[in-house]
């Protein structure tokens, strides 16, 4: 019969816990910014490929029309009880009524915004990616900072979650972009700028000259 006297060890000793303690947390730092990343980087594969689906549909939509959705005009004078502003889903609506060129609008984007530099901090208005158009954004707002001399703007927060509309900064005669509001993964997974999509040249192209396409 098999007997244990006062030297047969039962288990581990505390220094040989505190080891694999030290070794779990020493992976654990390793894997999870590795899974954060990753989790980033899964995020702006799909607004850019969402976008990617809004655009040719957008392209099907203007060789119909021979115009591309107005912004503006489609959004104006429509509010949901209890939001200040129309969602910018709303603004897609010509691309699924009365024809589909789409069967849906993408939403949520993958970045859902925390914040904007307008200071409209409403989740519900930033169900998508925002949008304008040039017309639009000619009649209403500045061709510059909205669509960078193209037909179309859209744009994801970006992993920084503020919607700053693909802002940047320009000076100059003609005005040159100085400091890009442009998400670039090289600046970082997680830098600031929003991920953005122009449509082709419009008339202002030569005026305000960006210089690349952000996708």
């Amino acid at each position: 019969m098999f007997s244990c006297n006062v030297n047969c060890r039962k288990g581990f000793t505390l220094i040989e816990l505190l080891i694999v303690v030290a070794i779990i947390a020493i992976l654990a730092a390793i894997a999870i910014p590795n899974f954060l990343e990753a989790q980033v980087r899964s995020k702006v594969s799909r607004a850019k490929a969402d976008m990617r689906t809004l655009a040719t549909a957008l392209e099907a939509y203007a060789v119909d029309a021979n115009a591309y959705p107005r912004w503006w005009e489609v959004a104006a004078g429509w509010r949901p009880a209890g939001q200040q502003y129309p969602s910018v889903s709303w603004r897609y609506n010509p691309l699924t009524t009365p024809m589909a060129y789409i069967t849906s609008i993408p939403r949520p984007d993958p970045f859902w915004t925390q914040s904007d530099t307008g200071g409209v901090v409403d989740k519900k208005v930033y169900d998508t990616y925002d949008y304008v158009d040039a017309k639009s954004s000619h009649d209403h707002n500045s061709v510059v900072s909205s669509v960078y001399g193209r037909m179309w703007r859209m744009c994801s927060a970006g992993p920084d979650q503020v919607q700053s509309y693909g802002g940047s900064t320009w000076a100059g005669s003609p005005p040159h972009i100085t400091v890009f509001g442009f998400y670039d993964p090289t600046n970082g997974t997680r830098s600031a700028g929003d991920i953005v999509r122009l449509g082709p040249k419009g008339s202002y192209y030569q005026q305000y000259e960006i210089g690349f396409n952000p996708e």
